[in-house]
């Protein structure tokens, strides 16, 4: 389970921020909450702000280090720049390293991971145990610029062979971390899997062609969840169907499209059937092997109708189902899942159905946690969610990205306080600034 995700220097964020999913002494909505022994975290947190305040960068940033953690070791050779985008608004910060840091409940151990880094090499990497709740820092290399060598300290079960490996086998542009998981080091093995496994970021606002058709095969009960929700949802559509494209179609796609992975994008070729539990980019709209059609009931006489899913379906019953099949894994393996653009093309109701099922403690019985990035008001609501999970992205005086939470706020919205309102009066900050032009508009 995610504790908390810290980031510095990257796109729109300057000094470091950091999402705590550590619940507050708030006593609202219990069933919001993940319960541990030393304290409790949140099932879901809420990023809401202007336009530009810093929102889907916060989620690209998690993007960023699921995809560098994931693919230094395997995908980046030897002189390979490192994609990383610093903040540019601030004297000299292009030219200082970007930070990102996870700290990590795993399965009741703690872990504390991150690194610092510029386009040319990684000039700082940790990781932090905390075996019997004691911090052990098991490695730590840093770059030294004055002296241009790395400085490394091993400690705990990577003292021996394991530090002679890790020391000669990672290359400057390259991670520990990953390095280690390609070498087998079951020490570093375990948070790395949480990366590869246990995280998954979505931006809804790209054009998706997604569901969770993996579902059918592996688990039928999966599968069946997910259909009633889609049904449910009363888009009309009571079933989806699948069937393979005529060969010829099939085969000219296979000789006009490759698997590819770029600066953590991906495109399927002909023959993906599904998303990864993983995936971590935005995911462009592709053509698949299979036809997938939709399936609606005709009033009269019962019979049923199928229809090009693709062709036939709005955009929000598309990404519906994309968020059907994220949900089902999610809540099913306990995933992280960082999601920008949560509303996008969805009614409000339904985005708020899709937040209190997420939460449902009937249905999250695995510690599955939700970061959404939103632009739908109505989910300020204190009747849904507590002060802790409402937080507010803005720019601060130098256009640099913070975040806080209404819980840290001073002035605390009281119990039954109508928060949509008062944040859209600007009493919380994160609201556009609206120059004359449009400020001094009056209503006919």
């Amino acid at each position: 389970m995610l504790i908390e995700f810290r980031v510095a220097n990257f796109r729109s964020f300057g000094e470091e921020q950091a999402l705590s999913l550590v619940a507050s002494k708030d006593t609202a909505h219990q069933g919001n909450l993940i319960p541990g022994e030393r304290f409790n975290l949140l099932k879901a947190a809420g990023l809401f702000g202007a336009n530009a305040s810093g929102k889907s960068n916060f989620v690209k940033a998690m993007e960023f280090m699921l995809w560098f953690v994931r693919t230094s070791a395997t995908q980046m050779n030897l002189g390979d720049e490192i994609d990383v985008e610093p903040f540019r608004l601030g004297g000299n910060s292009q030219d200082q390293p970007s930070r990102f840091e996870v700290v990590l409940d795993l399965e009741g151990a703690r872990y504390d991971y991150g690194f610092s880094a510029v386009r040319q090499r990684i000039c700082e990497e940790w990781l932090t145990a905390y075996p019997q709740r004691r911090p052990q820092r098991w490695f730590h290399r840093r770059f030294d610029p004055l002296k241009g060598d790395v400085k490394w300290a091993f400690r705990g079960p990577l003292k021996g062979n394991a530090e002679k490996l890790l020391r000669e086998r990672t290359r400057e542009n390259g991670l520990v971390l990953s390095r280690g998981a390609d070498l087998n080091v079951g020490e570093l093995s375990r948070v790395f899997e949480w990366f590869r496994t246990r995280v998954c970021a979505l931006d809804l606002s790209c054009p998706v062609v997604s569901r969770p058709l993996d579902l059918r095969r592996t688990s039928p009960e999966s599968w069946n969840r997910a259909m009633r929700l889609l049904k449910d949802a009363d888009m009309g559509v009571e079933d989806i169907h699948v069937s393979p494209r005529p060969k010829g179609v099939t085969e000219f796609l296979e000789s006009i499209m490759v698997w590819k992975k770029i600066k953590g994008q991906a495109e399927w070729a002909a023959g993906a059937t599904e998303i990864p539990i993983g995936a971590s980019f935005p995911l462009r709209p592709v053509v698949f092997d299979s036809q997938i059609r939709s399936v609606h009931q005709v009033t009269q006489g019962g019979e049923s109708v199928e229809f090009d899913f693709t062709e036939a379906e709005s955009n929000g019953t598309q990404r519906f189902l994309a968020l059907t099949g994220l949900w089902v894994m999610a809540l099913e393996n306990g995933t992280v899942v960082f999601v920008d653009e949560l509303d996008c093309s969805l009614h409000p109701l339904l985005t708020r159905k899709l937040l209190q099922f997420f939460q449902d403690p009937r249905e999250n019985t695995r510690g599955a946690q939700l970061v959404f990035v939103t632009h739908d008001t109505t989910l300020m609501d204190l009747s849904l969610l507590r002060r802790d999970q409402i937080w507010i992205v803005e720019k601060d005086a130098g256009h640099a990205s913070r975040l806080f939470s209404l819980y840290d706020i001073d002035e605390k919205p009281r119990k039954g306080e109508a928060v949509e309102k008062r944040y859209l009066a600007g009493r919380y900050g994160g609201v556009p600034m609206f120059g004359p032009t449009l400020e001094n508009l009056e209503s006919p």
